[in-house]
């Protein structure tokens, strides 16, 4: 795997808008958290631009992605937020000025489809962290934003973390993966072989029980789970009930669907739609370990 160079005072980033739209108001004085940093920004010509529920069109958030991968200066795009729309342009982006000089490519939600497309099917790390939107949501000196700056300046952080509900084990893999939904949208692409022999990383929010339910059962019918290294569960937040009250709870359906498989399982993971949120790098080499109640997260 390639990992992109890391960050330093000066360098210059972008913040584009590959998905929903967003306010102004949020996203510029999250833009002065990273000139904080002794960045300098960049914004998307189409950051602030509304075409129904996504930041502007598809051809110009098509252009505001494709412009900052292509810029040789720009050492990190940074994405406002996830939504829904990355899954409409990803098929026209030009990754070739990206392959030969890679960059960091931030976010989480929506911005799961450009994970999986640059891990899998390029062998590039990326950066599973918080965005912009929710820079305002989180205390300069939280977990949060501590992972997200030294992941981009320094080196990623390590984890150990409780699993309340887990299955004992150790392996060594790529981490890849996301948001769920996103994830099973993709099964009918080249994402779906790419997955075989990962240790994948999963969060979740706002779905109903059989939602959920529906997701794993559709990732075990198509033989996912059966190649998987390991399994380690972010956020799975704000599950609903439907009108006939579901029997079984999220992390009851995830181990049902895993259980014939002996790969090792690691819930709790503090990543994804939660407010503790911190950076994970995906499209990593790394070590999972689950034993006694406890998970670790170790690079290689």
């Amino acid at each position: 795997m390639i990992k992109p160079p890391t960050l330093k005072k000066g360098d210059r980033v972008a913040v584009v808008a590959p998905a929903g739209l967003v306010d102004r108001n949020v996203i510029e004085p999250a833009i002065n958290t990273l000139e904080s940093w002794g960045l300098v920004v960049t914004r998307g010509d189409a950051l602030y631009e509304r075409h129904g529920v996504f930041a502007g069109t598809d051809d110009k958030r098509l252009n505001d992605m494709q412009r900052a991968l292509d810029d040789e200066d720009i050492k990190a795009i940074i994405c406002a937020r996830g939504g829904y729309g990355t899954s409409k342009i990803i098929r026209d982006i030009d990754f070739r000025a990206f392959r030969r000089k890679p960059k960091w490519i931030v976010g989480y939600s929506d911005i799961t489809v450009l994970h999986l497309f640059v891990n899998c099917k390029m062998g590039i790390s990326t950066l599973h962290a918080e965005m912009p939107l929710n820079y305002h949501k989180s205390e300069t000196g939280s977990a949060t934003m501590v992972t997200l700056n030294k992941s981009l300046f320094e080196s990623p952080h390590d984890y150990e973390w409780k699993t309340e509900l887990s299955r004992s084990g150790e392996v060594k893999g790529i981490i890849t993966g996301g948001n769920l939904s996103l994830i099973c949208n993709l099964m009918g692409t080249e994402i779906k072989e790419s997955l075989k022999g990962k240790i994948l990383f999963i969060e979740e929010r706002g779905e109903y029980f059989y939602s959920l339910d529906r997701m794993i059962t559709g990732l075990f019918l198509a033989d996912v789970l059966k190649g998987l290294k390991g399994l380690i569960i972010g956020g799975i937040t704000n599950i609903k009930q439907s009108e006939v009250k579901y029997a079984s709870g999220a992390s009851d359906i995830i181990m049902e669907n895993v259980g014939m498989y002996d790969f090792p399982v690691a819930f709790g993971f503090p990543a994804g739609h939660v407010r503790d949120n911190r950076a994970l790098v995906l499209g990593a080499n790394i070590t999972l370990k689950v034993s006694n109640g406890m998970a670790s997260l170790q690079y290689l």
